[in-house]
């Protein structure tokens, strides 16, 4: 018996260490290579915020800005969930405005459509410096790179104009240029896949809520279920690359998130 109880004070003492460790900011970083550039194009990637703050009430965002500024992207991405459908939007607000000196892009998530405000939220989106992509391609030049940024909203507008928005990006975009797709849902791969783009970038799985460190890299994710096969991470996937990040908010749809800490994704897209 007292064998047992240590073991469940130890597994209790892990479970918290874990929990209150996953509330913390983490950094994660991947590389591709790709013919399209010369030098380096530096992307960073936020996604799944839900309107969490991380910060002080006195300074708001300044972990999360302070960890943007100092690796200087060229771009930030924003793949849906930014805004939240119960938590009031003033984090969110909050950040876009420390960001205005970046080119920032944004696609919607599920949960903004969940608010029942989306027009509300990507009128201030708009409002404050953010590119809202809804089934659309905008051409940017960095340092002489050419580059085709497209982005179509969540998923849960409707398979056929889902497609039809992924389709426009595609025709829209000039394929001999280095072009990315932003999008909310990992699991929509095998859709992306036959477009041609060169990285996709998205969110929505929360890292699996729970990580089994060498074992598992997620438990569960929403539209995959349990053991997603994209969870977090850098994906090959056959023509191009996929970046699935774990998310910002510091709870997984209300549940801890265990050996699974909020990460800002910064990727680097290198010359071959």
């Amino acid at each position: 018996m007292k064998y047992l109880k240590n073991i469940l004070v130890l597994s209790l003492s892990a479970a918290i260490f874990a929990t209150l460790r996953g509330r913390r900011l983490a950094v994660s970083r991947y590389k591709i290579h790709s013919s399209k550039i010369k030098g380096k194009l530096r992307i960073a990637l936020l996604s799944d915020l839900h309107s969490f703050n991380h910060g002080s009430l006195h300074d708001p965002q300044s972990k999360l800005v302070k960890a943007i500024d100092d690796n200087n992207p060229d771009l930030i991405v924003l793949t849906g969930d930014i805004a939240d459908h119960i938590i009031p939007h003033l984090y969110t607000k909050i950040l876009l405005r420390k960001l205005e000196k970046y080119p920032v892009f944004y696609v919607t998530g599920n949960h903004e459509y969940k608010s029942g405000e989306i027009r509300e939220i990507k009128r201030f989106f708009r409002d404050l410096g953010a590119v809202v992509l809804e089934g659309v391609n905008r051409k940017i030049n960095i340092r002489g790179n050419r580059i085709n940024v497209c982005g179509v909203d969540d998923a849960i507008i409707g398979a056929e104009r889902f497609k039809k928005q992924l389709l426009t990006c595609a025709e829209q975009a000039d394929m001999k240029d280095f072009t990315m797709l932003l999008t909310h849902r990992p699991e929509k791969v095998n859709l992306y896949r036959q477009l041609k783009f060169d990285l996709i970038l998205t969110g929505h799985t929360h890292g699996g809520t729970v990580i089994i460190p060498r074992f598992f890299n997620g438990i569960y994710a929403v539209n995959q279920g349990f053991l997603p096969k994209y969870a977090g991470g850098l994906y090959d996937v056959g023509r191009g690359n996929m970046v699935v990040s774990r998310g910002l908010s510091k709870s997984s749809r209300g549940l801890p998130r265990v050996f699974n800490r909020p990460e800002l994704v910064i990727v680097d897209v290198c010359e071959e």
